[in-house]
């Protein structure tokens, strides 16, 4: 009995002891944390993990005039002030520092449901001063007021741990804003209610007047499935590439030209005598790890059924010589890494952008470094991690190549960049490329509290390179609030980018329109913020001191922006009709074309689309713009590939007329035409001229759809996959026809 009585005792004495070594040693690592000599005050005491002073979220950062939020969702401190912002991921090593990747001692972490973060680290990169007094365990911070270097200040990678850190950060991000935060817009049910006498050429057999691609800037040239030089035609029909004698009389295939086997045709190009031909050339892997396991071990010779498979994106450039256009001569061929998002050719100069997705959940330990090849000379040209750019505030889980090719001597090698980055459209000037690509990135001025995860707003972050004979050199970076829609929502004019954004959201009530003037440098110069509230963009167009912007949600808004004032751009006129328009193309100064959507209401009260709508407006009094014609062609369901493809329109002024693809439809959206439509037009008035099929009035046939139409000399030509097509643009009557596939 004595002897269970002196083990109780000598348990409570050791617990005592244990209590108070645990007080003591706490109480000699306990520090107190002064802000310009003001003692700051907390719930739970920081301490020192490995020589570092590690503090709970609140409190002190917002001393230092700094707002903390807490991303429970993707596990990610957020702390930012006027000037910085610091992203640190949970028990990670590596930091985001005004977007820049850095090395850290010891990370952020979580204790007892408390999230911790270090002092010294945070307090520094805020700008701020530190000093440490180990007499007394105390913190001394003094505040400054610190403005961050230039942004615009390229990175560059350096190693494999920054490279995956970078991603993830990214990914998180991404992960978090598309999963977690909009699951309730998703499960609201709100729907968006947008939703033949015959004609001898002039020359036989010489070169004639001919229409072009259409494009949005005059010299620079857009890759199409179709180009002609008024002699031969050039055109994609499947995966093949033929070259066409144009004669009306005697149309023949003089060659097929030769694209390795793999790739698919994105796009072709005419620069003197020399044809470009991009395609989409992947190439597949079986992950023969994979494959090998789930062989039984006694057997490791038997093939395992539909094993994982994966693939390299790669986009395929091919030169060829066409002096001799009956037999095609490859003179270069490159493969990029990526897939091709577009390009231009400019005085003999091809410049275009690829990009790769880089999947971090795959790739996580073994991130692929990027590359290109120059196939005929058998030559695999790789990036190091040094060689691989970014800008700091932005981020993205893509590769983004640019590459710049002289189409005129295959003896200089392509200046070819890679950025850790991705862009969504381009647009090109004859000095510039402006890549732009949307950003989500955390928004100060959205209240939030520890317990809820951190609002993030969207922009539009812009990149600028200048371009000079096949060279692509990157210049500088701007953003702007929003998201744009397409290649037109970017123009330059005199040095400076203009750039129209919608803000919010449509589908509940906060979206807003706007347009930015920026300078040389994509500084902001000038902006119009605001109109029409609770819609969005739906096409914009620039002309010189002009600018023509259609929004849409229950009526078409056509809005005429007076930015002769790069400062002050101002909304000088508008225009309310019902539909809308998905495309605008300028007839001159005083003329624009619209096309798109007539819309009607439902029998539920909601808005719907009609038929497919073309209106001239006359814009000369830019306060009053004026609805001269409108057509609208068959009922809803009627679709025209000119609806999201400036490129499908065929226009002359000079020659008078216009042509463009639709499949048009009546009741119940059955199908009674497919092919193209033909107008008479002129400064001032359009007329309907013919229509032109490659199809029987009452059979589909699938590869007869008419996808573009040109005209050379006296003549309008007609493509589809199967068949070309040659009407007279006087008498209207069909001279010839061609089998091209």
């Amino acid at each position: 009995m004595n002897t269970i009585k002196l083990m109780k005792k000598i348990f409570i004495l050791s617990v005592v002891f244990i209590f108070c070594f645990t007080i003591a040693a706490f109480a000699e690592d306990s520090v107190t944390v002064y802000v310009d000599n003001e003692k700051v005050d907390f719930d739970v005491n920081p301490f020192i993990e490995g020589g570092r002073t590690l503090v709970p979220l609140r409190g002190v950062f917002e001393k230092l005039g700094a707002r903390v939020d807490w991303n429970k969702s993707i596990q990610e401190v957020v702390i930012k002030d006027d000037n910085n912002e610091i992203q640190m991921l949970l028990n990670k090593n590596k930091v985001m520092v005004n977007g820049e990747i850095k090395d850290i001692d010891v990370s952020t972490m979580m204790i007892n449901s408390r999230t911790f973060a270090p002092l010294r680290f945070i307090s520094e990169n805020l700008g701020h001063d530190v000093r440490w007094d180990g007499s007394t365990n105390s913190v001394y911070i003094t505040k400054n007021t610190s403005v961050p270097e230039n942004k615009n200040i390229l990175k560059t990678v350096g190693s494999k741990e920054n490279l995956i850190a970078l991603l993830e950060y990214n990914s998180k991000l991404y992960g978090y804003l598309w999963t977690d935060r909009f699951v309730a817009a998703e499960d609201s049910n709100v729907t968006d209610k947008e939703e033949a006498v015959q004609q001898v050429p002039q020359e036989a057999g010489a070169s004639q007047d001919h229409s072009d691609t259409n494009v949005q800037v005059e010299g620079v040239q857009e890759g199409d499935i179709i180009k002609n030089d008024g002699k031969y035609i050039y055109i994609k029909t499947g995966e093949k590439l033929k070259i066409i004698d144009s004669n009306p009389l005697n149309p023949k295939i003089v060659s097929t030209v030769n694209v390795p086997e793999n790739t698919s045709i994105s796009e072709i190009y005419i620069s003197g005598n020399k044809l470009v031909v991009i395609g989409q050339n992947n190439f597949y892997y079986i992950m023969k790890e994979y494959e090998k396991s789930a062989v039984p071990a006694e057997d490791k010779t038997v093939d395992y059924i539909m094993p994982p498979r994966y693939y390299d994106d790669r986009t395929n450039v091919l030169v060829y010589d066409i002096s001799n256009v009956e037999k095609p001569v490859l003179q270069r061929e490159l493969l990029l890494d990526g897939n091709y998002l577009s390009g231009r050719e400019i005085n003999g100069y091809l410049y275009m952008v690829t990009t790769r997705y880089l999947n971090i959940y795959y790739d996580r330990q073994d991130v692929s470094l990027p590359y290109y090849t120059n196939v005929l000379k058998n030559e695999k040209h790789e990036f190091t991690y040094d060689d691989i750019k970014y800008f700091p505030n932005y981020i993205d889980s893509r590769y983004m190549y640019t590459a710049g090719i002289n189409l005129n001597d295959s003896s200089v090698e392509p200046d070819v960049d890679v950025y850790l980055g991705g862009s969504d459209t381009i647009y090109v000037s004859e000095g510039s490329l402006y890549a732009a690509v949307a950003d989500y990135s955390y928004d100060y001025n959205i209240k939030q509290t520890e317990l809820y995860s951190p609002g993030y707003s969207t922009s539009t972050v812009v990149y600028k390179y200048e371009l000079e004979k096949g060279n692509i050199k990157v210049a500088t970076q701007g953003e702007v609030p929003g998201t744009i829609i397409n290649q037109f929502s970017m123009d330059e004019h005199e040095g400076m980018l203009r750039i129209a954004t919608t803000t919010g959201e449509v589908w509940n009530e906060t979206s807003k329109n706007n347009m930015y003037i920026l300078d040389e440098n994509l500084k902001l110069k000038g902006k119009l913020e605001g109109l029409a509230p609770g819609e969005r963009i739906y096409s914009t167009r620039f002309a010189g001191d002009r600018v023509y912007m259609v929004t849409f949600r229950q009526v078409d808004p056509l809005y005429v922006i007076d930015a002769s004032d790069p400062s002050n751009p101002r909304a000088a006129g508008m225009l309310k009709i019902p539909g809308y328009s998905t495309y605008l193309h300028i007839v001159d100064e005083k003329h624009i074309l619209g096309f798109g959507y007539d819309t009607k209401v439902s029998e539920w009260g909601g808005i719907v689309n009609g038929g497919f709508k073309m209106s001239l407006f006359d814009v000369s009094d830019i306060k009053n713009p004026k609805e001269t014609f409108t057509e609208v062609i068959g009922e809803q369901g009627t679709y025209s590939e000119l609806l999201y493809n400036h490129k499908a329109l065929m226009f002359s002024l000079n020659k008078g007329i216009m042509a463009f693809p639709i499949n048009s439809t009546a009741e119940n959206y059955k199908t009674d035409f497919n092919g193209a439509y033909v107008y008479n037009v002129s400064l001032d008035n359009i007329s309907y001229k013919t229509k032109i099929s490659h199809m029987d009035s009452d059979n589909y046939l699938y590869g007869y759809e008419v996808k573009r139409i040109i005209y050379i000399g006296d003549f309008i030509y007609t493509f589809s996959e199967n068949e070309m097509q040659i009407h007279s643009i006087t008498t209207n009557k069909k001279i010839n026809e061609l089998n091209i596939y």
